[in-house]
């Protein structure tokens, strides 16, 4: 699949759709993907390019996350508001520091990023403003930090 992503849509365009299908997937991963870049040798200046490509990428996906849990698209329902319903009292915790644990997540992926994406409006309080800058911020950590571990070894 990433093959045939990277010849229709060369280095670039193949970043920023796996970027945001792996946002949107959790099963799926960038940060694979940019390590696997690192392996092939790509040169540190697309590299650094391919971080910023890769965080717009995600950021769409958990943009429409946070969307979808303020309901502006008429969802969640069924499983997925159970599930947000039954995890209230311990996102009540989170709430007296939400911005932190928004950090946390950007930067290490715990709390997952895609979970708080559907409760930062809602539960958390949390404007789109904020939500995007904290969890772009770090992402771009996370991403730089895994390919600069990745071209050590």
């Amino acid at each position: 699949m990433i093959d045939s992503l990277w010849a229709t849509l060369g280095l670039y365009g193949a970043t920023v759709v796996i970027a945001f299908i792996a946002g949107m997937f959790p099963l799926f991963s960038i940060e694979v993907f940019l390590v696997g870049l690192v392996r092939l040798g790509i040169e540190a200046r697309v590299l650094v390019v391919l971080i910023g490509i890769a965080a717009v990428g995600h950021q769409i996906a958990k943009t429409v996350t946070y969307y979808v849990g303020t309901g502006v698209f008429g969802l969640p329902r069924g499983k997925m508001r159970e599930r947000i319903e039954a995890a209230k009292a311990r996102i009540d915790r989170w709430n007296k520091r939400p911005r932190l644990i928004m950090a946390v997540s950007a930067t290490t992926g715990f709390p997952p990023l895609v979970v708080l994406g559907y409760i930062a409006g809602p539960l958390m309080k949390m404007g789109i403003k904020t939500f995007t800058a904290i969890s772009f911020v770090g992402r771009i950590l996370r991403y730089t930090t895994l390919m600069v571990v990745a071209g050590l070894f």
